[in-house]
């Protein structure tokens, strides 16, 4: 009897889903890139199909201008909606020193948005600088110049302690209607100001808060034995201050009481 082999059943391997997945992926990226070329090259992203029609400039302008903002931008606003360079144009934006933010967003179909936020100068810091009410320094055109802010000198790497000082130092002031026109920290820490009245305090290396508050506890009593405010007030010993006043070369020493 011949035996004739069964016959077998002949499976085919299923195609891995991960190849599957990835061969899509490849090809679906050669589409785009397929796609963005013959874009390309039919001039679908030319500047003369989809230019820029509108460069919009915002912001409060105080120390900056929106034509001096316009003519450093419209150069590069020269250019397609798909294709225009907004990183470089923030970057552009960014340079002039009184610019603390540039926001640089296209808007369909034709137009681009620029708005800037300006520092806004709190305290003069030493030459040629200034801080603005975040603390932050910066350096402008004629800064020095600017009136009716107050001076703040000191070690570059102490700025955050005569900020610290100087609001310390105000709020005692505060009390006898005084402030702060210029203070200065010297390299050894001894402390300085003069006030707005333009009298100055010397109040040396330690307990400059204690040494200020003695001060104006008997600021009152100072008050009555002038009419016209010190020159100078030496703040620099332990237990009382010495004054100079207008067109006198004695010293009054006032004692604590």
């Amino acid at each position: 009897m011949n035996h004739y082999p069964r016959n077998k059943r002949l499976s085919t391997p299923a195609m891995d889903g991960g190849f599957s997945q990835g061969l899509f992926s490849i090809l679906l990226v050669t589409i785009i890139a397929i796609a963005g070329v013959v874009w390309v090259s039919l001039g679908i992203v030319a500047k003369e199909r989809w230019p820029i029609r509108w460069l919009e400039i915002n912001g409060s302008f105080e120390r900056v201008s929106a034509e001096q903002v316009r003519s450093s931008l419209a150069p590069l606003a020269n250019a397609s909606f798909f294709t225009i360079n907004l990183q470089e144009m923030q970057t552009v934006a960014a340079r002039n020193a009184w610019v603390s933010d540039v926001s640089v967003v296209k808007h369909w179909p034709d137009t681009v948005v620029v708005t800037v936020e300006e520092y806004k100068p709190l305290v003069h810091w030493n030459q040629g600088k200034l801080i603005s009410p975040e603390g932050t320094v910066f350096g402008a055109p004629e800064a020095d110049e600017i009136q009716g802010l107050p001076w703040l000198n000191g070690p570059e790497d102490r700025l955050r302690e005569v900020l610290d000082y100087w609001v310390r130092f105000n709020a005692m002031l505060e009390t006898a209607g005084l402030e702060i026109d210029t203070l200065d920290l010297d390299q050894r820490g001894s402390w300085s100001m003069v006030l707005n009245n333009g009298t100055r305090l010397q109040l040396g290396r330690d307990n400059a808060s204690h040494r200020l508050q003695r001060l104006m506890k008997s600021w009152n009593q100072l008050q009555r034995v002038n009419d016209l405010p010190p020159v100078l007030v030496d703040l620099r010993y332990t237990n009382g201050f010495a004054v100079n006043w207008p067109q006198e070369t004695d010293e009054l020493a006032l004692n604590e009481r």
